[in-house]
């Protein structure tokens, strides 16, 4: 007589305590546990539902492992287990991310970089934009959603209007609404968008300081006498030098017009 067909719940007990067995980075027991999720296929989801409950639960020194497992599942059974893994991808990630050092950060970063081809780039491109904003030095690698608007950073750094382009017809724009999702993430992407806007204005306020700081102390040099007769040894930023030279001729004109102790020729 046979015996009875488990039922997902127990099928799902048992596969979390296999789980547990996953306390570090063993590829022999991720590669069992990816075989026993494949051989479960046909109830996928509450195998994915332990590996994300457990995730959640377990220290941090073991959610790399439980996502290498996810990785090797996605990688090697694929399918419906893709699909379910990746509506709680992002949130699945950036958890994880915030949990763990610096070190395991960057193994996720090798990880993420695996994954171009195997989840959607809306997903990837979530991942990335959340990421980035915990961590700047994240680059935001994956295409941005083809109904959201996607910014270059560089173009804060201009106030010159863009030229109007030949054809005035205003582009036909999806009436479909957007997803949850689109919505999350284009809120994550105005977020990157107004912190890279502050970094750049903090930069140019950095930048004018230090040409101030110069240019007085070169004028102090200048009204005491002991400017250097070579004023090539004096080392500026580049970006200091240009806006410096323009300013101190002016200062030059009207403060010094003599400038007879300045005079560099031998």
């Amino acid at each position: 007589m046979s015996s009875p067909t488990p039922t997902p719940e127990e099928i799902k007990a048992e596969y979390a305590s296999s789980l547990a067995d996953l306390t570090f980075n063993s590829r022999p027991l991720i590669n069992v546990l990816t075989m026993l999720a494949e051989e479960n296929s046909s109830n996928a989801k509450v195998i994915v539902e332990a590996i994300e409950t457990h995730l959640q639960k377990v220290s941090t020194d073991v959610k790399l492992p439980i996502l290498y497992l996810v990785d090797c599942i996605v990688k090697n059974v694929g399918g419906t287990y893709t699909q379910l893994f990746s509506q709680n991808i992002v949130s699945t990630f950036c958890n994880v991310f915030k949990a763990v050092d610096e070190k395991t950060r960057a193994e996720m970063f090798k990880l993420r970089q695996t994954w171009n081809d195997v989840f959607p780039q809306m997903k990837l491109y979530a991942i990335d934009v959340q990421i980035s904003l915990l961590d700047p030095a994240w680059p935001v690698t994956a295409k941005p959603p083809s109904n959201s608007i996607h910014f270059n950073p560089k173009f804060l750094k201009s106030n010159q209007p863009q030229a109007k382009a030949k054809d005035e017809t205003p582009p036909i724009l999806s009436t479909n609404p957007p997803s949850a999702l689109d919505k999350e993430t284009l809120m994550m992407q105005e977020k990157l968008i107004q912190k890279q806007k502050e970094l750049l204005e903090l930069q140019q306020k950095k930048l004018e300081l230090e040409v101030l700081q110069t240019k007085v102390k070169l004028q102090e040099q200048i009204k005491s006498g002991v400017l250097p007769v070579r004023p090539q040894n004096i080392l500026l930023k580049p970006e200091v030098a240009k806006q410096l030279v323009p300013a101190l001729r002016r200062g030059d004109n009207a403060a010094t017009p003599t400038a007879a102790g300045c005079h560099t020729e031998q």
